[in-house]
């Protein structure tokens, strides 16, 4: 072997190092944003930005809730690599700063350049709030939900409380790392317990009679929102691998927490009756926009989001919803109401997003999920064991639709402002070839 040959081969081992650092360094990147409870699209461009900033010609990605499989290709060279992900959370926080840093990295950066900056996110993007202020945030968030299902004050106070100690109780499990659908089962039951301990203190003593329904609200902080939005905005993206085990993943957590809230109402022989609470006109109103500000403030909040996030989230929330409240108002189906919220959420985002550099995501997730009827989740479960099928159905078809209709308004306003989403051609490449109108 001449001193050509070893040149040439100690470069190709040099480059196939390269290449497996640069593969490495993008699925960690994939991997951390799809952890932090992002949409699958998401997921998919900013491994392809990254890819292509690192020199990478081409990458094609397979996403569901948990695992990425990816397949890297440099020339002749390929490499598939498979990350799997070990919980399902949700980080605006880490969402942000990963779509910023995937999105801005220059031509020629390096997969350990890639992996340094990724290091230093994982040191810096830490919890946004301290315990106590997410603990509160819970029960902020279903005390807003308590207002709008026609609570009285009294009763959301106590909604608040046994909620916050809820949410605490699933922040102190998740820690520990248990089982998410146990650990919600487990929330569920110690926010039924004390809501139905401070109504009994508070009847009993004559300080105030609380409604038993009341419970059903407190469970509201446990409605996974995000998975459930997310998902059938997969699936809108013809990507049914994310979008149903995300669909599966929110309905083992409804479940869950449905279940032990089941079980909770058997003991006790309380029914999860709608309230009928009626404020006075203009101030409805009013009560109205602050609770729903403070709701999505509380999940947003939950989400890990920054104060500024939270702030415009709760901004755009609030619009949405009092249109949706309007609309009903006008006897507009609700669940047509509430795909009229989420296309105006999602209008207003798109200029918002861009002014002020937040993924659009980590404001319309949150500031929708306001509008999800959890209520009438909790409901569908009880009625299904009561063996009272026509509430069970009235309720279960009310709680779907109205998260489909929010999801797709929300679909809806992205075709309408995002060209990538009206077609549904690949995630761009400089080296894939141009489909052709035929093609299409």
């Amino acid at each position: 072997m001449t001193c050509t040959d070893h040149q040439d081969y100690r470069d190709d081992i040099r480059h196939d190092r390269e290449f497996v650092n640069d593969t490495e360094a993008v699925i960690r990147l994939g991997s951390m944003l799809l952890s932090s409870g992002t949409g699958s699209y998401r997921v998919k461009r900013a491994m392809s930005d990254a890819g292509l900033a690192l020199g990478i010609d081409r990458l094609d990605a397979t996403v569901s809730l948990t695992e990425i499989t990816a397949t890297a290709h440099r020339g002749d060279n390929f490499r598939t690599v498979a990350r799997e992900v070990y919980r399902a959370r949700v980080d605006s926080s880490r969402i942000a700063a990963l779509e910023d840093l995937a999105h801005n990295l220059p031509a020629g950066t390096t997969g350990r350049e890639l992996e340094s900056q990724l290091d230093y996110i994982s040191r810096t993007v830490r919890p946004q709030w301290a315990e106590w202020q997410t603990v509160l945030a819970g029960g902020v968030a279903c005390a807003g939900f308590a207002i709008l299902n026609k609570f009285s004050l009294a009763d959301s106070l106590v909604v608040l409380t046994a909620a916050s100690i809820g949410q605490f109780v699933r922040g102190r499990l998740n820690r520990r790392w248990l089982n998410q659908f146990g650990v919600a089962a487990l929330a569920s039951a110690a926010a039924c317990l004390v809501y139905l301990m401070l109504a009994d203190l508070l009847t009993n003593t004559g300080l105030h009679t609380i409604h038993g329904p009341g419970y059903v609200a407190s469970l509201l902080f446990l409605v996974p929102g995000f998975p459930m939005i997310t998902s059938i905005l997969d699936m809108v993206r013809m990507d049914f691998t994310a979008g149903l085990s995300r669909a599966t993943y929110s309905l083992g957590l409804i479940l869950a927490a449905t279940m032990s809230a089941w079980v909770f109402s058997a003991a006790t022989g309380l029914q999860p009756l709608p309230a009928q609470t009626v404020f006075p006109y203009p101030w409805a109103w009013f009560a109205y926009a602050i609770a729903t500000a403070c709701g999505v403030a509380g999940f947003a909040t939950i989400f890990n989001s920054s104060p500024r996030t939270v702030a415009w989230a709760a901004a755009l929330g609030a619009c949405g919803n009092l249109c949706r409240l309007a609309l009903i108002n006008v006897n507009l189906p609700a669940q047509l109401a509430a795909g009229v919220g989420g296309i105006v959420i999602g209008f207003l985002a798109g200029p918002l997003s861009a002014r002020t550099k937040l993924p659009r995501i980590t404001l319309t997730v949150p500031a929708c999920v306001i509008m999800v009827p959890g209520a009438s989740m909790y409901r569908t479960v009880y009625w299904l064991n009561a063996q009272d099928m026509t509430k069970a159905l009235t309720f279960g078809v009310d709680a779907v639709l109205t998260v489909i209709l929010i999801a797709c308004g929300l679909a809806i306003a992205r075709m309408c402002t995002d060209p990538a989403w009206a077609r549904n051609l690949p995630v761009p490449s400089p080296h894939a070839f141009k489909f052709s109108e035929e093609d299409h």
